[in-house]
């Protein structure tokens, strides 16, 4: 690795840490419970969906509350980080404007952001396990391998959305639009085997599912997350991000023009 190329890396590590960093404390610097919010609106979803589909509509699924819970706690993450990235561009027009800033450092600051929100509840998520009769297991030790496989197919499409809707800003109005949809065609607060068989195959399709299950797989099952349906997750995410990363590079040359 050359010198120039060793200090570029060098620098973005540090402007990504520093963004991190003030992204975190902005969201949670002035409010009187702080970081307790990291957990709120999860918490909130866990309980009406336990209430709903666990008591009312009894879906029939064991453990329900810690099987809610790692699906909106995943979802949460790469909904958070979307909905942040695409307004990475267009919401800081002060940083696309200075001379040699990596912007590319943005997607990734949002992506990263919001990582720490669910490192921040995955503890409650164990404690939670564990009253629910669920011991840990050595499939732990597979967690930072799904973290970073989801890290991947998240940044991939940050990269794309922050880049389209520079030129595009239809993209910020429809993007909940369709994290909304895809909550619902995600099984975060139902199981996959309550889908009908005939609609399994195209819900297999959806990287969040494969995510979610190997996130279930360690964390209730006790069982290693299928190894080739997460592989073809991030071969899949790898190109989608190599070809972001090129648009991303082609788009940059406007995106002061478009703002």
């Amino acid at each position: 690795m050359t010198d120039n190329r060793r200090e570029r890396l060098h620098h973005w590590r540090d402007v990504i840490a520093l963004l991190v960093a003030r992204d975190f404390r902005g969201r949670y610097q002035k409010a009187r419970i702080g970081m307790v919010w990291a957990l709120a609106s999860p918490l909130l979803f866990l309980i009406v969906f336990y209430f709903l589909f666990g008591q009312v509509l009894d879906l029939g699924i064991e453990n329900y509350a810690s099987f809610a819970f790692t699906g909106i706690l995943v979802w949460n993450w790469t909904q958070s980080s979307l909905m942040s990235a695409v307004t990475s561009m267009s919401g800081n027009p002060g940083l696309v404007a200075q001379p040699g800033f990596p912007l590319a450092t943005l997607p990734v600051v949002s992506v990263a952001a919001s990582l720490l929100n669910l490192l921040i509840a995955l503890p409650l998520l164990v404690i939670l396990t564990l009253v629910e009769g669920i011991d840990p297991t050595v499939t732990y030790l597979a967690l930072p391998l799904v973290i970073a496989v989801q890290f991947v197919f998240t940044l991939a499409l940050s990269f794309l959305i922050a880049a389209l809707n520079v030129a595009l800003r239809d993209v910020e109005q429809i993007l909940p639009i369709l994290l909304q949809l895809g909550y619902y065609v995600t099984p975060i607060f139902y199981s996959l085997s309550n889908v009908p068989d005939a609609l399994q195959p195209y819900f297999a399709l959806n990287p969040m599912v494969t995510v979610i299950t190997a996130y279930r797989d360690i964390l209730l099952d006790g069982s290693w997350p299928d190894p080739l349906a997460l592989g073809l997750v991030l071969a899949g995410s790898a190109i989608v991000l190599w070809l972001g990363q090129i648009y991303f590079q082609r788009a940059r040359q406007s995106f002061l023009e478009e703002l």
